[in-house]
């Protein structure tokens, strides 16, 4: 590709296996004033049902916010930084469970409303 070409609209299958291909993104949620609060995490995508999962201890400031406003976004990023993808969506918190050292964890299911993403092909 050209220099200075326009960045790429990504199309859903590419999308959902370049999200699949990677592991680590930035969960988006919502302070009470409406500013965003970033979390790096680690996720697993489900292509079938669309959804992200998320495992977290209960005492996180993301699940204090997403109890608040279900709203949220992951942002994956390329190692190179030229290919990105959004998942937007609402997400649902699961039943805490304690673990056998003690900690108290739940999984967080993003359910995706919108995906999108682009890439630049700068050569």
């Amino acid at each position: 590709m050209a220099k200075n070409a326009p960045p790429r609209r990504l199309g859903d299958a590419a999308l959902s296996d370049f999200i699949a291909e990677h592991s680590f993104g930035a969960l988006a949620t919502l302070k009470r004033d409406g500013r965003p609060h970033l979390s790096t995490v680690l996720y697993a995508w489900d292509p079938e049902t669309r959804e992200i999962r998320i495992s977290t201890t209960e005492d996180r400031l993301k699940v204090k916010q997403l109890r608040n406003n279900p709203t949220a976004s992951l942002y994956v990023s390329s190692d190179d930084h030229w290919k990105f993808a959004v998942v937007e969506g609402k997400a649902e918190l699961s039943e805490v469970t304690r673990t056998p050292e003690g900690e108290r964890r739940l999984y967080i299911t993003l359910k995706t409303d919108k995906l999108y993403g682009t890439a630049l092909d700068i050569a």
